[in-house]
């Protein structure tokens, strides 16, 4: 674990008082000190249709959107059709767009509902279970949907957690030198300027490499 700042070109400013902190790099990813860095806060649980259902028919490619919640999503039946129209009710017990049998649904959470054999009636249901996540650590990114979008810490040492999780140190704010930095695939610093401000960081573009003789 990170013990002291090290004065390399991941800095754009002053390195004191930076805040530190530590958590754990999930399984799979092999990191370079810089890297930004996101938490799974969210995991897609079970989808189930109600046993007690007149319709046949199945819930598929069920994935969490963008904003999910923890919490448990009721999907109802609430015109017969066909096709058939279910209302989408969130774990707050807010209704959201309703969803259409034959259709893909995105949203808070996206599925589709395909139906077969006997037709849905009023009242049928799925219910489709989101589960609070891990909290390990991924690297970021803006098409996120557990979590990882939401910009949680900049990686401060190299840390290997290919075969298995792995603790790691992480600076949870201060200005740093954008160039320095590693994003996920299609995201740069500009993706999270304005994400990054209000937590306490500031990702600073042309900012030079130090002078090897300064560091010595």
């Amino acid at each position: 674990m990170t013990e002291k700042f090290i004065p390399d070109k991941l800095f754009g400013g002053g390195v004191l008082d930076v805040p530190t902190g530590s958590g754990t790099l999930a399984r799979g990813q092999n990191l370079a000190r810089g890297s930004v860095l996101g938490r799974v806060l969210r995991a897609l649980g079970e989808a189930a249709a109600d046993p007690g259902n007149a319709g046949e028919g199945s819930l598929d490619d069920v994935a969490l959107g963008r904003g999910s919640k923890v919490g448990t999503y009721v999907i109802e039946c609430i015109a017969a059709g066909p096709p058939a129209v279910f209302a989408v009710l969130d774990p707050d017990g807010h209704r959201l767009a309703d969803a259409v049998a034959g259709v893909p649904y995105a949203g808070q959470i996206a599925f589709e509902i395909s139906p077969y054999g006997d037709p849905f009636d009023e009242g049928d249901r799925f219910t489709v279970e989101v589960e609070a996540g891990s909290k390990q650590l991924k690297l970021a990114t803006s098409l996120g949907t557990d979590g990882t979008e939401v910009l949680h810490g900049v990686l401060a040492d190299d840390t290997d957690a290919t075969a298995a999780a792995a603790p790691c140190a992480l600076y949870l704010g201060g200005e740093f030198n954008a160039a320095a930095l590693t994003f996920a695939e299609g995201d740069d610093a500009d993706t999270w300027a304005d994400q990054a401000r209000p937590l306490g960081f500031l990702f600073r573009s042309n900012v030079a490499a130090p002078d090897p003789d300064d560091l010595v």
